[in-house]
């Protein structure tokens, strides 16, 4: 484009323009969504036509079978992340909840998958009766077994491990519940969950093979996929066709760790909590090359314009009241308290227990007239006692006779702490000692 169009045309058109690094982005990103679609619109075949074309032992369909298997691991990661969001945090926010639902999730991540497999398929397929989406979500579900647990537990520790501080500032900004949740809580267990989603997508290929290859009463329902092709070889003890399986798991896991997750851990390096910076902070060329192109950073911008405006919601989400408790961490919960109760409520409490602590202290003066402070008592009343009880003193001195007479250094009568000619005023500032009565 020329220097003398490129300067007539307006701003926001010139945004839309592609650069050189949306040429060699938006050709991946098409492929990407062109076989994510081809292996989804197979999902929706009759189960018949799993009979009609049976596994093969082909090296040329393993890409076919690679990008089948990839999708339902991707669909198992979606589901154990939503799994991971509402029962992590149901059970770092209540403690009742936590002490029944932690124990829960230590149970079922010791049961096998296989365990799962037995009574789950048969649900799954009478679902989708005739489909093959029933058996793809039974092989979904096995592999959602075997990534769900550990990013569970990686998030509730997260949860339970914020910063005293930053709770602090939450509680300060008066963000709400939600606002709390994806500003704060998220963002820090969002380092440490990604690395978890890495070591669950790796668990779970040992899970493929009994997923894919599924086993119904005397059927045996084999989705086309690498843990199908991987079964067929080890049947026909074909280890050429086993050969080919490894190679194309490895070439698969370089792939989705390139394009998926080296992107996913440079863009957390920012909510790492750390005192120094990191000397070698992570990179990832995949983000930089949409960060530096100019069309689809701006067919990326509503979306992030729509989850901006979700976690910026002032809505008001909590527990129920059955499960309701105070949080994991109890500080927090007494800084709120004290926030809550400077505004007012502590305010009043307080000057209720000064006034009847007056009121006692006043009465306990007007029942001791005549009487002065015995061995050891507390020495003369504060000032504003002194201008409180003047009467009461004048009136005691003159009923009461001089004391002291003979007695040599101050003037007779003094009460340590007393300045001379000032009258002796009974003080009851210590309870536990009795008061004495006059000679």
């Amino acid at each position: 484009m020329t220097t003398a169009v490129r300067h007539f045309m307006p701003a926001t058109a010139r945004r839309l323009i592609p650069n050189r690094w949306d040429l060699i982005a938006f050709p991946l990103i098409l492929g990407f969504l062109l076989m994510a679609t081809t292996g989804i619109r197979e999902t929706w075949a009759p189960i018949t036509a799993l009979q009609t074309a049976p596994i093969s032992l082909e090296p040329g369909n393993l890409p076919e079978y690679a990008l089948r298997t990839t999708l339902r691991m991707l669909a198992a990661m979606a589901a154990s992340l939503a799994f991971t969001l509402v029962y992590g945090t149901l059970a770092a926010k209540s403690r009742r909840a936590g002490l029944l639902l932690v124990p829960i999730l230590d149970i079922l991540q010791s049961v096998p998958v296989l365990g799962y497999i037995s009574f789950t398929v048969t649900f799954f397929l009478a679902l989708f009766p005739g489909r093959v989406l029933g058996a793809e979500f039974a092989a979904i579900f096995a592999i959602f077994t075997s990534q769900a647990w550990n990013m569970t537990f990686s998030f509730y520790q997260s949860l339970r491990t914020v910063p005293r501080d930053l709770q602090e500032v939450s509680v300060n900004l008066r963000l709400t519940a939600w606002q709390k949740f994806w500003k704060l809580e998220v963002p820090y267990a969002m380092p440490g969950m990604i690395w978890n989603m890495m070591m669950s997508m790796s668990g779970g290929w040992f899970f493929v093979v009994a997923s894919e290859a599924i086993t119904v009463g005397d059927k045996t329902v084999m989705l086309p996929g690498v843990g199908s092709y991987l079964a067929l070889a080890i049947q026909h003890k074909d280890l050429a066709a086993v050969g080919w399986v490894i190679l194309t798991m490895s070439v698969v896991i370089l792939i989705y760790d390139q394009f998926l997750f080296r992107p996913l851990v440079a863009w957390a390096d920012k909510f790492r909590l750390e005192d120094t910076a990191s000397q070698n902070a992570p990179e990832s060329w995949v983000l930089n090359l949409i960060q530096r192109t100019r069309f689809i950073q701006q067919l990326l911008k509503p979306f992030g314009k729509l989850l901006k405006t979700a976690a910026r919601l002032r809505l008001n989400i909590s527990l129920p009241k059955g499960l309701h408790s105070e949080a994991h961490t109890p500080g927090v919960a007494r800084h709120r308290r004290a926030v809550v109760g400077a505004g007012g409520t502590d305010r009043r409490r307080r000057r209720q227990q000064a006034g009847s602590l007056h009121r006692h202290r006043s009465g306990r003066l007007g029942s001791a007239e005549g009487v002065r402070p015995g061995p050891g008592h507390a020495g003369a009343c504060q000032p504003a006692d002194r201008h409180r009880l003047a009467d009461l003193g004048a009136a005691g001195r003159a009923d009461r006779p001089a004391s002291g007479a003979g007695r040599e250094g101050p003037a007779a009568g003094a009460v340590s702490g007393r300045f001379p000619g000032q009258p002796v005023v009974p003080c009851v500032r210590d309870r536990h000692r009795p008061l004495q009565a006059e000679p």
